[in-house]
């Protein structure tokens, strides 16, 4: 697992623990008479006395988000050679998983029933009549939250790829063509020897006398 499907998994609990602590209610009469209809989301430990849960709204939410952090995350899959970074651009699976839900919204919007503006359920978007119009309070509820995840999930993928860029940069790589071109040619060969050494032996590709010896070498002129 790498830090942008850590991520996802961040946003998926996120969402899931806002869809349990606010969870969708139906309002009946006080004498129980007639169908149910939907309310509102209340919070779940100060729900009202004549509400009860819409459970297959609730499911149908946490469905939707459990989907949608599955696709993510096997989208950000790491490649085989660097599985820190993922297969595909996060810019990309953010754009796709984007679109993909604000065309499911449009598709099938929420609808109500005219003229008492019940909350029908999610249907087709072309299947509206005179007696049935959009529910447009849940409708926007809607493209808020997927904005509102959008835009968290831009700056958290963001703030991870620059903090792999980062300690990318602080640890360079040696290059293996530099590294096996030294062996090759020996630790007397390398690049800037250290002083100690300088002072194991003579250098082999120098061949002519050295100008100082023993302590003269350490003085100063």
């Amino acid at each position: 697992m790498n830090k942008f499907q850590l991520t996802v998994l961040i946003a998926a609990l996120a969402n899931l623990a806002l869809q349990l602590f606010f969870p969708p209610f139906d309002s009946q009469s006080l004498w129980r008479m007639g169908p149910a209809s939907f309310d509102a989301f209340y919070p779940a430990f100060d729900a009202p006395a004549t509400a009860t849960l819409n459970s297959g709204l609730l499911y149908l939410e946490i469905f939707t988000a459990l989907i949608n952090a599955v696709l993510a995350w096997l989208l950000l899959q790491g490649a085989p050679q660097e599985p820190s970074r993922p297969r595909v651009r996060w810019q990309n699976v953010l754009q796709w998983l984007v679109i993909a839900n604000l065309l499911l919204i449009l598709l099938f919007p929420p609808f109500e029933s005219r003229p008492d503006r019940v909350f029908e359920g999610f249907k087709f978007a072309l299947s509206g009549s005179v007696q049935r119009g959009i529910f447009l309070p849940f409708l926007f509820l809607e493209l808020l939250l997927l904005a509102l995840n959008a835009a968290a999930l831009w700056l958290a993928f963001g703030l991870v790829a620059r903090w792999d860029e980062a300690s990318g940069a602080e640890s360079p790589a040696v290059p293996e063509s530099l590294a096996e071109a030294g062996m090759a040619r020996g630790p007397d060969s390398r690049i800037g020897r250290s002083d100690h050494d300088r002072r194991q032996g003579r250098d082999p590709n120098f061949g002519g006398p050295e100008r100082r010896r023993g302590i003269e070498r350490r003085k100063q002129f």
